[in-house]
């Protein structure tokens, strides 16, 4: 019966963690998913872009 008590605080400890792995996931696949995108419009503008201008000190 005490280790009933002592330990009632086990699941919403649980499903914090767990909420908190979840929003943590979710940020950094729509993190991947907008890098992704940048890096594309990126190069899609360099080839916009051709090779007469000289790079700006901006791009990496």
């Amino acid at each position: 019966m005490r280790d009933e008590k002592m330990f009632s605080h086990e699941g919403t400890a649980i499903e914090l963690l767990t909420l908190v792995f979840t929003v943590t996931g979710v940020l950094l696949i729509a993190w991947f998913i907008h890098h992704q995108y940048e890096l594309r419009s990126r190069k899609r503008v360099k080839k916009q872009q051709g090779g007469s201008q000289q790079p700006s000190a901006q791009n990496r």
